[in-house]
């Protein structure tokens, strides 16, 4: 099992766009989007990386095996002076690469860019409270609950809760 994880690149665009299309798509998925929702062109995926790329306090991970895009961690850096110090996380794995350290690997990268910007002091995420897979890997970094924001979100004819997460660093 050999996985690379780096920073997204325009030319990873495409695979992207599919890989969210295929987490919508998916029963019981732990993403807001709904099938059908996510509707960027490639133009535009390339837009939003450089947007991450640009960004001191913002970054765009993916693991990828074999040349195929597995998993995507990014990390979007508030953009007002007061809250430049934060940012939000969002991370995503293919079914296939579930439980196989994947998603540790992100984690573990994401931290330590954030740590090193010597600008980031906290990051922050949302996750659904049936994802206990998931709760339990962030708590692993240090992550605590700050809060439940209850029915939240409408996925696959039920609403749910959500949790919100932090890590100061």
């Amino acid at each position: 099992m050999d996985i690379t994880v780096r920073e997204a690149q325009p030319e990873d665009a495409e695979q992207l766009i599919a890989f969210v299309k295929r987490l919508s798509e998916e029963p019981h998925s732990s993403i807001s989007l709904s099938p059908g929702e996510f509707t960027l062109t490639v133009e535009q995926e390339q837009r939003v990386l450089a947007e991450y790329a640009a960004a001191e306090n913002s970054v765009y991970l993916v693991a990828v095996s074999a040349g195929e895009v597995i998993g995507v961690l990014n990390c979007r850096g508030g953009t007002r002076q007061s809250t430049r110090h934060s940012a939000s996380l969002g991370i995503s794995v293919a079914r296939p690469w579930r439980n196989r350290r994947v998603g540790h690997m992100l984690m573990a990268r994401a931290i330590e860019w954030a740590r090193g910007t010597g600008v980031l002091k906290r990051l922050e995420l949302d996750v659904f409270a049936r994802n206990q897979v998931a709760i339990h890997l962030y708590e692993q970094f240090g992550f605590v609950v700050e809060g439940c924001r209850r029915q939240a979100m409408y996925r696959d004819g039920e609403y749910l809760d959500d949790l919100v997460m932090g890590l100061l660093l």
